[in-house]
This record gives structure tokens, sequence and C-alpha cells, in this order.
């Protein structure tokens, strides 16, 4: 439905001011010219007003000191008729010209007739990655649009980085006009671009008729991919290894890297006799191979509230995602088999442990549907995971510890260690993830370290139940969670726990 701009306002406004201001203008005149009237020397009313009854020279003085001042103050407010003429004229123009446009614009106008879509080149990103969108205005009638604006909304975590997601613009009849931009989607989760503002203005733009198109494009945008991509630079550089250690679990059996030697019994094959060792001992010796086994391992990845502490996108819930991306891409890179369970207050996800590679985009779904939530229960994940898989693993808790009950916990590891699975935790440390203390005022100084000393109590007391089950909890920050999550991994593979 057409409405009234600004400027429409302003100008049937400015026209009802004008034509009052003339209006009053001219009464004004009028009534300077009839008060001369009333005070002229053949009316009595003068006498009155003057006080004075008599008549004859004295009573003409006496009128014409009252009556020069007051045909003075009278005289400013005689005003010329052209200008009173003006004034109305003018106003007169001004409402017309605002109320006689409106029934032709509102029945030339129709916003139904214009057609929008939006594409996008990919539906699916890594945070950081950027998003192409273009959007096609199509005009279905036969009525030129001489002032169109076009806007389309995106969600306020996203940057337009190139371009701008709107256009003011002229659309001819049956025309067609596209214009497009690049946002760059910086959190991971499921968002929504839309919806789209048609606005329609008039030639003289006193009218506006506005429409809304309840119209939405949904983008699947996955944790970042940085992490991952430095690892795969520094794997092309052979680097890794340097980095974070043994990738191999040694085992003797059939591979290629020598482990030792021993005596031949019958049976062995003749091709794996060192016939150098033969030569040195006079006895014949079998060389023996170290065999890389791969590993089983389960990631526990509480997405509780308290994970969601700490710096807007920097959250602990992010470094836990980010760290269980590089051990999915290590072990998937070395053929272990990897597998996540999420978790709140219940299991909210599972995947089992697969070395299939297809699976690392529902992985990486998952993880970008995380949001920090409800109490952590990590008895129930327990529960879930060992009825679907009764054999030995590598358990890997991420958990802040700050909403689950210790005895709850212990219960939990103790069902996780009575199947002979292998159990590392690691917790981060809540205040590391808040602001630095030197950037806090003295009394919020003050509160952060009575925070922290607290927290430091609950862990103490989950950290002894544990120690019973010679289980440890390795407390991290932001700068040292995610190398501490890899060590761990790659401890797990040197040492073979979880072994499949």
């Amino acid at each position: 439905m057409a409405s009234l701009t600004q400027r429409g306002a302003f100008v049937a406004i400015g026209g009802i001011l004008l034509i009052s201001l003339g209006l009053a203008a001219l009464g004004l005149r009028t009534v300077t010219t009839m008060i001369p009237f009333f005070f002229s020397n053949d009316n009595d009313l003068a006498n009155i007003l003057t006080g004075d009854g008599g008549t004859g020279a004295n009573n003409t003085a006496n009128q014409q000191s009252f009556l020069g001042p007051l045909q003075g103050v009278l005289s400013f407010f005689n005003i010329p008729l052209p200008i009173i003429d003006y004034l109305l004229f003018l106003g007169t123009v001004m409402i017309f010209a605002a109320v006689i446009t409106f029934p032709i614009f509102s029945r030339n106008t129709d916003t139904g007739t214009i057609r929008i879509t939006r594409e996008i080149d990919k539906e699916k990103a890594f945070a950081g990655d950027f998003i192409h969108v273009k959007i096609t205005i199509q005009n279905l009638s036969r009525q030129n649009f001489d002032f169109l604006e076009v806007y389309d909304a995106v969600p306020s975590t996203f940057e337009v980085v190139l371009g701008e997601n709107y256009i003011l613009t002229q659309l001819p009849r049956k025309g067609v006009i596209t214009f497009s931009y690049v946002i760059r989607v910086s959190t991971r989760g499921v968002f929504k671009i839309g919806p789209t503002k048609v606005i329609l203005y008039d030639r003289l733009g006193f009218y506006t008729e506005e429409d809304i198109r309840e119209f939405y494009t949904e983008v699947l945008v996955y944790p970042s991919y940085e992490d991952i991509r430095r690892m795969e630079a520094l794997s092309k550089k052979r680097q890794i290894g340097k980095q974070f250690g043994s990738h191999k679990t040694k085992e003797k059996g059939s591979g290629d890297d020598f482990h030792s030697l021993r005596r031949y019994y019958p049976g062995d094959e003749f091709k794996k006799i060192d016939w150098k060792a033969f030569a040195r001992k006079n006895e014949l010796m079998v060389r023996e191979y170290e065999a890389e086994k791969n590993i089983r391992i389960m990631v526990f990845l509480d997405h509780s509230g308290s994970m969601g502490g700490g710096i807007p996108n920097n959250t602990k819930l992010d470094f836990a995602i980010r760290a269980t991306m590089l051990v999915m891409y290590l072990a998937q890179e070395r053929k272990d088999l990897f597998g996540l369970i999420t978790y709140a207050s219940k299991p909210t996800s599972y995947i089992a442990p697969t070395s299939n590679k297809n699976v690392f985009m529902k992985l990486l779904e998952t993880l970008a549907l995380l949001e920090p939530k409800g109490r952590s229960n990590p008895l129930a994940a327990v529960d879930y995971v060992m009825q679907r898989l009764p054999r030995s693993s590598f358990y890997v808790f991420i958990t802040d510890l700050e909403m689950s009950d210790p005895q709850l916990f212990e219960e939990a590891i103790k069902r996780a260690r009575s199947a002979k699975n292998f159990i590392t935790i690691i917790s981060p440390f809540g205040p590391l993830f808040e602001a630095k203390l030197e950037e806090l005022t003295p009394v919020e100084r003050a509160l952060a370290e009575a925070i922290a000393e607290e927290y430091l109590t609950y862990r103490k007391r989950v950290e002894d139940a544990l120690k019973r089950l010679d289980v440890d909890i390795i407390n991290v920050g932001p700068d040292d969670m995610l190398p501490t999550v890899i060590q761990q991994y790659l401890q797990a593979k040197n040492t073979g726990k979880g072994t499949v």
C-alpha cells in the first residue's frame, strides 16, 4: 500500500502552513483597515478610549496622541496583497501536488509485477570463506518504474566485503536488471540470506510503496578450515613429523621398517632369512619388521552451556571444535578409525568410528550445528557409545567439567574403564578463555580471581576422584589446547592405545 514519504509530508504540511499564513495575513489586513474607522473623529468610541467626553480642539489633539502610536503598530501588520496572494497560491499548489499525485501513483504502481530471484555460488562454506550473491530483478508489467530500490538483507554476522547488497535504479517495462555482492561468512552455523525489500517511489518522491519478499536462501557454515590448511601445508613440506613426533604404532609383524632379528624356525619364509647375520653368527636368523596398526579413537565433545564461555567466536566450544577437526583430519590421513559423540544433558549426535573419508563432511556438519546449552551428562554419553561400540577404544573427553556432577563423571569413567577403554580428558580452563587480567579494572580483576579460585576448587574434587581410577585431567587454555589434543592423539597412536 502506498504511503507518504518524508518529502511528501513536508510538502503537504508546508502547503497547509502557507495557506494558514496567507489567511492569517488577510485577516490582519482586514483588522488594520477596520480599526482606523472606529477611531475616526466622528466616532464617539474614540472619545471613550481617550477618556475625554468633550469636543473641540482638545478632543482632536487627544485622539491624535492616542491614534498615532496605534496606527504605527497597525501599519506593521498591513501586509501587501501580492504577498498574501502568493502565500495562498503557493500553499494551494503544494497541497494540490501532494494530493493529486496519490491516486495516479496508486493506480500505476504494483510491486507484485516485479520478480526477484537470488542465486549464490555455494550453499555450504567454511567460516572465513566468501560467497558471491547475485540478485536478478525483472519487470513483468508494461509500466516503467523510474525510482526503484531493492535491499537484500544479510545476517548480522556476515560482512559485505565487495559491492553493495542494495540498488537504487530505474526499471523499464519488461526490463531485467542484476546486481551482485560478495559476503564473508565468519561464524559457523546455519544462516539465512533474506528477506528482500522492494521500494517504489513516484517521480516527485512524494509517495512510496514497499513490499517485503519473505524468501530466504539457507547457508550452512562449517567451522573454520584454516587449521587444517596449515596442517596440510606442513604435511606437504614434510615437517609434520618434526612438529608432532612419530606417527606409527610400532608392533612386530609384516611391514617395511626393520624391527629385530630372531632365530629361524621351520616354516618361516626363506626370503626373510638374513644371510649376513648367518655369516656372522653361523646360525640362521630371520628379519622381523614393524607393522603399523590403526587405532580407534572416540571423541566425546561436551557442548553444555558453560562451554559457550569466552570471547565471541573464540569460546571454549569453538576451540574444542577446532581441536576435534584437527584430530579428525589426522586420523583419516593415517587411516585410523575416528568417531564422534556430542552431548549435553543427553547425547545429541553420534557418528560411529570409521576411516571413510566420505564421512568427513557429515562430521563437519555436525560440528557446525553445535550450540552451547543445557547441563553436562557424560554418563549418558558413555552408555550410549558402549551400547554401540563394545570394543576397546581410545576415548578423548573434551569438556570444561563446569556443568557436570563429579560423581556422575566418575561413574562414567568407571564404566568406560571397565570395558578396557583408554581415556584422556582435555579440559579447557574457563578463566583462561575470558578477558586478560591486565585488561580488567581492579574490581573486575578481584571477581575474576575469585571465580578462578572457585573453578580450581571444583576441579580439584573431580581430579581427586579420577586419580583413583588412574585418569589425569589435562587443563588447557586457548594457546595450548590445539597442540595438546594433537599430542595426545599422536602419543596414543605411537603407543597403540585403542588398537584395532
